[in-house]
């Protein structure tokens, strides 16, 4: 009788927790334009940019990130981009994706103009304001209206925390900042319909929430929110084949960083071979993933 009621007990917590829900997580549409391989990406904005622009890079994607360092408000970011036309930077004509991180809605004026960083001159020099939403939405719609018109525009929201500004103001100023970007991103998203928004944002305070998925200083996410951040993304940004592709390339490239006990050994050079067919079987049957590192790599 013990028994019974013992695995009664059992079956019915399981049951329970089967259906216990300790978090909220997103769920993000699959996009109308999804990325494959084949695709030329260009990513610009904040440092958050860089650490998706890397998983990009590592899985074999055409990707060209951050030409003039990192870029956190609006306004410099249009800047760079309308520079970058007028010169005519063949990585900005030729892509087709084109991903847009903000950061903040501060900036720093130097004589009425947005500087993107100090110049290193005297702080008194510089006068600190908030950009408007209508200000973001009037400079990215002329930029979407003409430049970037004909490529697939990707805005994303930076997680981090900018808690720079004056003593004690940091977290209510990121506060205002996040929420002057987010509206300005939504009315672009409403007035151009090749516009997309990637919730990064939201998946780091609204879904992780919590500062197990913080790095040490407790802004910046940790490795485990950038892998999920990575997985949100590549359901829904990329192609069914590009995601097929994804375990293989990640196997190949592991077994590059492996560090074999014996480098001469006759197990290690078999494991070579075998890597060696497997990476040019892979690359005969998918022209468009640069693999010519890890064949050269493993002979």
């Amino acid at each position: 009788m013990f028994r019974f009621f013992s695995n009664f007990a059992r079956k019915a917590f399981e049951f329970v927790r089967k259906f216990m829900k300790f978090r909220t997580e997103i769920s993000i549409p699959s996009w109308p334009r999804p990325i494959d391989h084949r695709a030329r990406i260009f990513s610009v904005g904040s440092c958050f940019a860089d650490r998706i622009s890397e998983r990009l890079r590592r899985a074999k994607f055409h990707i060209t990130s951050n030409l003039s360092g990192v870029l956190y408000n609006p306004s410099s970011i249009a800047d760079a981009l309308s520079g970058w036309f007028a010169e005519g930077l063949p990585e900005l004509r030729a892509a087709d994706v084109i991903i847009v991180t903000f950061g903040t809605a501060w900036v720093w004026e130097l004589d009425g103009r947005v500087v993107a960083n100090c110049e290193r001159r005297p702080a008194h020099l510089f006068t600190r304001r908030r950009l408007s939403v209508a200000e973001i939405v009037e400079r990215f719609s002329s930029l979407l209206s003409n430049e970037l018109s004909s490529q697939q525009v990707v805005f994303t929201l930076s997680p981090v925390r900018h808690l720079g500004g004056d003593a004690g103001c940091g977290f209510t100023d990121n506060s205002l900042s996040k929420a002057v970007l987010r509206v300005a991103i939504g009315e672009l998203a409403e007035r151009f319909p090749g516009v997309t928004y990637f919730p990064a944002y939201e998946i780091v305070n609204d879904d992780l929430r919590d500062y197990r998925f913080y790095g040490p200083d407790l802004v910046h996410p940790s490795v485990e929110a950038v892998d999920y951040i990575w997985e949100k993304f590549s359901e829904a940004a990329l192609s069914p084949s590009a995601r097929a592709l994804l375990p293989e390339i990640e196997a190949i490239l592991r077994a590059t960083e492996h560090r074999p006990f014996s480098p001469d050994g006759e197990e290690y050079i078999r494991f070579r071979e075998t890597m060696s067919t497997r990476v040019r079987d892979l690359a005969a049957h998918h022209p468009e993933l640069d693999l010519r590192a890890e064949i050269e790599f493993f002979g």
